[in-house]
């Protein structure tokens, strides 16, 4: 179930690759979890979100967003650590991400693993664009 433009989530949007297997798996695996939380999931590929980021028709999302209530838009590792803080376990991952240079690695650790979402069989079609 995704939420519609007209809806206002309590909390704010997760924005993910509607066309990624491996997102919508994760999506699958997180959503009960964030929409208890007041969060709605849709992809970034929905027309009015699309239209808001510019992304184009034949471009790949390179990171999921979260867009908060409050205006924040947080992309990447950004986006995983400040959602971390609203279940218990991940707690200890916003505590590492307040350590000197953890950012910079988590940042990394979310680029590698993001270059790599859609590689099946030793292809990788993914052709990102920076939103």
């Amino acid at each position: 179930m995704n939420a519609s433009e007209n809806s206002l989530p309590a909390r704010g949007w997760i924005l993910y690759d509607g066309e990624c297997r491996f997102c919508r798996n994760l999506v699958a695996r997180f959503q009960p979890v964030y929409e208890s939380r007041g969060f709605a999931f849709s992809p970034l590929q929905t027309p009015w979100i699309a239209a808001a980021t510019s992304l184009k028709r034949d471009d790949r999302p390179s990171e999921m967003r979260v867009w908060t209530n409050d205006g924040r838009d947080l992309g990447g590792a950004e986006a995983v650590v400040f959602l971390a803080g609203f279940v218990w376990w991940g707690k200890p991952l916003r505590w590492f991400a307040g350590l000197p240079g953890a950012k910079f690695a988590l940042r990394r650790i979310y680029r590698e693993i993001a270059t790599r979402r859609s590689c099946e069989n030793g292809t990788c079609p993914v052709r990102s664009r920076q939103i």
